[in-house]
């Protein structure tokens, strides 16, 4: 094939070099075990480009004076929507172009940091959004504002029936700027002035249970989990914690930076998992961080637990540190990674590099982790924390009701039943703990 020109007018432009950039980590990063053709080569993609950009001069009146500043718009739509259409025919739901907004999004959820109010809330189909709670540590923290209060409008923009993601984007603005919450109590309203500010998402919690055992939940890896996890492991340590459960459930992944670290804190072994390439090789990962405690793990794992949960379990099954409980894992097996583009281009692609394993090698994807000792029941979902995890007792407790009532009206015949339920995957794991803590 004749190797593309491109435009003379795309020539040596950012943009235009960020758009080849992002083709050439597509072609050498991105698997092609989700595709049975081969996905377009560069220089094709390239050829497109220059054809959409030769009708959009066409398109465009020259004598116009914004003339050079709308091709400019024009050209770098294109590129954004060529590399969505490029990764799209790899078939792979994990990679993607991320957008400039949307990045803007991923990051702070990866970070575990955004710009907003910090308030959990409830969106209702023809009603007011109900408020869950505060964020600990946001800036509505220490507000006028309880479990249950109805949110009627912010900045004099009525709230009811709007979507969540509309209710997001009202409540959401600059930092620093003031958003105004007008809130329904029982008959009586009230406004709230909060400043919109950083607030830091907790991805992970922890408490004593019965023979001070310590419980540590971690709903999901954000870039600084690991940090936090050890604080809390620190913590229930002090507190005279005679071993531990990790509850992964419901986890859908996230940094294996974090997954390794968190690893570590229970392991003294070197290598956490393994990853292959496209070009066949492997690489092992070496532990993150130091290693804190020998005392008996049980981890709590289902099949919404996926990536970075499957590092963890997997690496603590094959070293027998610990029994694994609960059903098998997703079976998410796959290493994505965000390649950021410059502006005015901007965004990102993010491609699958790798396919990784355990430690010695057992590939995940598709297959996930099997549970030492398998424990699943209808009533599981009763049980699921996701998201942030920092919002206070009373909330938690709002949550709950908030999670009966649908299954009252979901499932009326086996309400009673669900309500009533135990978490027989968190009790399996305090009953394998026990003996092991009355023989130490």
């Amino acid at each position: 094939m004749t190797v593309a020109t491109p435009t003379l007018s795309a020539v040596k432009t950012k943009p235009y070099s960020e758009f080849v950039k992002a083709l050439n980590i597509i072609e050498q990063t991105q698997l092609t075990i989700f595709t049975e053709s081969p996905p377009p080569a560069k220089d094709e993609i390239i050829e497109r480009f220059n054809a959409r950009v030769k009708k959009a001069q066409a398109e465009l009146d020259s004598e116009d004076a914004n003339y050079s500043k709308d091709l400019d718009k024009k050209r770098i739509a294109i590129m954004r929507e060529l590399l969505f259409d490029t990764v799209d025919q790899y078939n792979d739901q994990y990679a993607n172009y991320i957008y400039p907004e949307a990045l803007k999004r991923y990051n702070a959820r990866r970070n575990g940091k955004f710009v907003g109010v910090g308030l959990k809330f409830r969106a209702v189909n023809d009603s007011y959004p109900l408020a869950i709670g505060p964020l600990t540590g946001g800036p509505m923290d220490g507000k006028d504002i309880l479990p249950g209060d109805k949110l009627v409008s912010v900045d004099n923009k009525p709230l009811a029936k709007l979507s969540s993601s509309d209710i997001v984007k009202a409540l959401k603005g600059p930092e620093n700027s003031i958003a105004t919450i007008e809130v329904l109590r029982g008959e009586s309203t009230h406004t709230i002035d909060v400043n919109r500010s950083a607030v830091e998402l907790h991805y992970a919690d922890a408490e004593l249970l019965q023979s001070n055992i310590g419980y540590i939940k971690v709903s999901r890896f954000g870039s600084k989990t690991h940090i936090r996890v050890e604080n809390l492991l620190t913590t229930l340590i002090n507190q005279g914690a005679t071993s531990f459960i990790l509850d992964l459930r419901d986890n859908p992944g996230g940094s294996t930076r974090a997954a390794r670290a968190i690893v570590s804190m229970f392991s003294t072994e070197n290598d956490m998992y393994c990853e292959r390439y496209k070009t066949g090789a492997f690489k092992q990962l070496p532990r993150h961080g130091d290693h804190k405690t020998d005392l008996p793990l049980a981890v709590l794992i289902n099949g919404n637990s996926m990536s970075s949960s499957e590092i963890v379990a997997g690496a603590i099954k094959s070293y027998e540190r610990g029994f694994i409980i609960g059903s098998p894992s997703f079976g998410k097996g796959l290493v994505q990674k965000v390649f950021n583009l410059a502006p005015p281009l901007g965004g990102a692609v993010r491609t699958t590099i790798a396919v990784f394993g355990r430690p010695d090698h057992k590939l995940i994807h598709g297959a996930g982790i099997v549970p030492d000792f398998y424990v699943e029941t209808d009533s599981d979902f009763m049980f699921r924390r996701t998201g942030s995890l920092n919002i206070s007792a009373a909330a938690r407790a709002f949550q709950r009701t908030l999670l009966e009532e649908d299954v009252k009206k979901d499932h009326p015949d086996q309400a009673e039943a669900f309500i009533a339920a135990k978490d027989l995957q968190l009790q399996t794991a305090i009953n394998k703990l026990l003996p092991l803590i009355n023989t130490q």
